[in-house]
């Protein structure tokens, strides 16, 4: 997954744009560590500066200061074994027969292949094999041909497969796309003259900025100096239809979301707290202490131990300079990272017997190295809880695990899993019970990697979801 943000002026103001900017993509830092940058249109001028590393690495005062506009596009870029060097990086600027054009993606489109070999055999150049591009490419040809940027992108919605969020910046708009299944989140903030996108709430309140609501699935959302307007890709539905019938990523409560955001009406802290308690009913365990696997198991860890009536406290010190083990690009990466990521709270675990609850297992590196740091540290037992269900099933939409043989849960057993990662015991929330705990959610929720349904289809290859690009 990526972080995206955007933030136009409507009144043509460049004071402040680029340390807005700045603000939004710094929020969305724990979305993607890869890669970061921001562009800006000034008078249609537009400039960008992006880097590998994260968003406080590579600005400084110096470098926001040069880069005035009334318009930006940021992004933060998550983990990939496929995208390296900095033409990967985005946001990506072309110049077309309707301006310029800069945009930022968190997308796989699946039909990325047929569509790249489609515009080559037109004449099209590409640089990288990343969705951005493709995607302003395929932009810019429907552009020729229609009247406006919002026509030609319903025609290139109609064009792709796959799940996307993007953030457009043109000569005089900024815009915004969600898919038609709204698997990816983007939200809707204005702050004075300022309107701003964002994939989570969270970028609006460090901004001091207001929600207004999140995109619904299909829709393109175009901010200007002429107000808000928004077309849909399916405009025979109603707003309610669509909304109904939108799938956002269920990992997005279990994981990749901050606890601090609401998206799609729901609380990410409350849904994770939820899980955490109807686990406690569904695994109970004996225990002395439960402690979470920081930081996104702390939520569920706390409504474990509120359900089972046992104190939580910290067992584990998490080593802030250090980044998301998961969305790491390589296991080797990953297993370093671990290794640098945790300490234990000797006086705290040891001799008891510790429930550590988690988010999710997904290749059990890092639960098995906790475990073992643990044991080590005098705990007498560690019993794993798990706040979602056993990803069974290869991501084709984004998750990095592109590959079953990534997936203990594909080829073992509960059973066998515990012994692997040599916990005392394992318990995995049901499925219905982590739906059950997104209270208040208006719309469906794509689950995949654990039931196998692919609402958005899978990638047409033998191997249907080895070669997807993740950005």
């Amino acid at each position: 997954m990526s972080g995206l943000f955007g933030v136009i002026d409507t009144k043509g103001s460049a004071e402040g744009i680029a340390k807005t900017a700045y603000y939004g993509v710094f929020s969305l830092q724990h979305r993607g560590q890869e890669s970061a940058g921001i562009a800006v249109n000034n008078n249609g001028t537009f400039m960008v500066h992006k880097a590998p590393g994260q968003v406080a690495d590579i600005f400084d005062d110096i470098t926001l200061s040069a880069l005035n506009g009334q318009c930006a596009v940021c992004h933060a870029r998550g983990g990939s074994d496929r995208e390296t060097g900095t033409d990967a990086i985005q946001p990506i600027l072309i110049k077309s027969s309707a301006g310029n054009i800069a945009m930022s993606s968190d997308s796989v489109i699946l039909n990325a292949d047929e569509l790249r070999d489609n515009l080559k055999s037109m004449g099209a150049i590409f640089q990288t094999n990343i969705d951005s591009e493709l995607i302003l490419s395929l932009f810019s040809r429907n552009r020729i041909g229609t009247e406006s940027c919002e026509e030609a992108l319903l025609k290139t919605m109609k064009d792709m497969k796959g799940v996307y969020a993007l953030v457009l910046m043109t000569e005089n708009k900024l815009i915004g796309v969600r898919d038609p299944h709204g698997m990816r989140p983007l939200a809707l903030a204005k702050k004075g003259d300022m309107y701003m996108l964002s994939s989570e709430n969270c970028a609006f309140d460090a901004l001091d900025a207001e929600f207004i609501r999140d995109l619904e699935p299909g829709e393109i959302i175009s901010i200007s100096k002429d107000g808000v307007k928004s077309v849909f890709f399916e405009q025979d539905k109603t707003s309610e239809q669509r909304v109904k019938d939108g799938k956002v990523c269920i990992f997005e409560y279990v994981y990749v979301a901050r606890p601090d955001s609401v998206i799609d009406n729901t609380s990410i802290f409350d849904s994770r707290y939820r899980a955490g308690q109807a686990l406690a009913k569904e695994h109970p365990c004996d225990c002395d202490l439960v402690i979470g696997a920081p930081d996104s198991g702390n939520a569920a860890a706390l409504g474990f131990a509120d359900g089972l009536g046992v104190p939580y406290g910290m067992g584990l010190l998490k080593n802030r300079y250090v980044g998301r083990t998961f969305i790491k690009s390589t296991q080797e990466q990953r297993e370093l990272a671990v290794r640098m990521k945790f300490a234990v709270l000797k006086t705290a675990v040891a001799g008891k017997r510790i429930a550590i609850v988690d988010d999710s297992l997904v290749r059990g590196t890092t639960t098995k190295h906790i475990i073992r740091f643990l044991k080590d540290n005098g705990a007498k037992e560690v019993h794993v809880r798990l706040a979602s269900p056993e990803v069974k099933f290869p991501c084709c939409y984004g998750v990095n695990a592109s590959k079953g043989t990534d997936l203990p849960a594909t080829r073992m057993s509960v059973e066998e899993i515990r012994d692997m990662i040599g916990a005392d015991s394992l318990g995995y929330i049901s499925l219905a019970s982590l739906s059950a705990s997104l209270d208040g959610i208006h719309c469906g929720t794509c689950s995949a990697c654990f039931d196998g349904n692919y609402v958005a289809g899978q990638e047409e290859s033998s191997d249907s979801v080895h070669n997807v690009q993740y950005n």
